[in-house]
């Protein structure tokens, strides 16, 4: 009985974390309300008798659209161009190709492969290709499909933002020349998983977002598990600090001076308002063609005589104001993937419960931390 339990979970049985309860509930509700509002959209729609012919693909569609938004399969590119163009591979092999065998074999591989190229692939698809390869001959008009991926979409746009906790469609990140509101923090870039996903030549079923999450969920239950030490045990402190007001020059020199990778902001109760780091000033120098680098900055950095500036002259006007802190009894593991993060400044405030300063993390701290807990290890064993 031990063998063929081990072996159904290693060859039969998807390696997939359960589904909670409430997912559950929400996924077959969402299912429900789709499928009876595609219903409700046909009726309504021109679309003649053969709808009934494509409640099974649109069946098969509502499980991946209210099961697993989240997934690139899901989203409306894959949902119309999977629908309709496999459609029109199944009615053009339908038509040309005799036997039927023949027609749906080539209907079912060509719209593979359309689809594919043109990255919208949507396993129902393959079963609208079946059905025109098959019903084209006997008046079946691809409106329908159309008609179908309609009403498919329209379901799913408002069945699933009406679903307590869900979003859709999952935006792709912008490109050159577009807008985008801020993105989330992550410790990998899109080239990063992009790089990736070429080398493994195989489509994965998951949203990059969902691939960034899965990536510091993990990342940070491993070090989690391994790090029982708190931030306040490893923080540097007393940390030193500047306020909202102090001169970037005088900033300048305190990084400079103590090698420091960032500074807290800090008010005047020594509550922490922000985060200074190199990377701040360099987003705020100028470029000019006909000077260095080294000039730029060193221009920021002078005092502008008299009482207008054209740059700017103080910490809080360049401060980064999107951080996050930890307290001293925080794990430290929690705040490896944090520091890891791309967007994030290289330094975590640690403060107390009334957002006071009572030190600083750096990802030079968090190393030490790595490398001592990995030298005892090794005295021990």
């Amino acid at each position: 009985m031990n063998a063929l339990d081990a072996f159904a979970r290693r060859y039969l049985v998807a390696d997939a974390a359960p589904l909670s309860a409430r997912e559950r509930w929400i996924s077959a509700l969402a299912g429900l309300l789709g499928i009876l509002l595609m219903q409700a959209i046909l009726a309504v729609l021109p679309a003649g008798p053969g709808v009934s012919y494509l409640l099974a693909p649109l069946g098969a569609s509502t499980v991946i659209l209210f099961a697993l938004p989240h997934s690139p399969l899901a989203q409306p590119w894959s949902l119309a161009g999977g629908l309709v163009l496999s459609a029109v591979v199944g009615a053009l092999c339908g038509l040309w190709l005799q036997p039927a065998w023949l027609a749906i074999g080539a209907a079912l591989g060509l719209s593979i492969w359309l689809t594919a190229w043109l990255r919208c692939i949507h396993p129902p698809g393959g079963a609208m290709a079946v059905v025109f390869a098959l019903g084209v001959q006997h008046g079946m008009s691809l409106g329908t499909a159309l008609l179908n991926a309609v009403a498919a979409l329209m379901a799913v746009l408002v069945v699933n933002n009406l679903m307590p906790g869900r979003r859709y469609p999952q935006c792709a990140p912008a490109g050159p020349g577009r807008t985008a509101a801020p993105p989330p923090r992550r410790s990998i870039r899109h080239d990063d998983l992009q790089h990736a996903l070429e080398k493994l030549d195989t489509y994965l079923d998951v949203s990059e977002d969902d691939l960034v999450r899965i990536y510091d969920l993990a990342t940070s239950h491993a070090h989690a598990r391994h790090e029982r030490r708190t931030c306040g045990e490893a923080m540097t402190a007393p940390a030193i600090a500047v306020d909202f007001a102090t001169e970037l020059n005088a900033a300048w020199d305190l990084l400079r001076a103590h090698r420091l990778t960032g500074l807290p902001v800090v008010d005047r109760s020594q509550r922490v308002v922000g985060v200074l780091t190199l990377d701040n000033f360099l987003r705020h120098v100028a470029p000019d063609p006909g000077h260095g680098i080294g000039d730029n900055i060193r221009r920021l950095l002078r005092p502008t005589p008299g009482i207008y500036a054209d740059k700017p002259e103080v910490v809080g006007q360049i401060m980064s104001e999107r951080f996050a802190s930890a307290h001293p009894a925080t794990p430290l593991g929690e705040i490896a993937a944090l520091l890891a993060a791309a967007d994030h400044p290289a330094i975590v405030p640690v403060v107390d419960d009334s957002r006071r300063l009572l030190g600083v993390l750096t990802q030079t701290d968090l190393l030490a931390a790595f490398y001592h807990r990995q030298a005892a290890a090794a005295a021990r064993g």
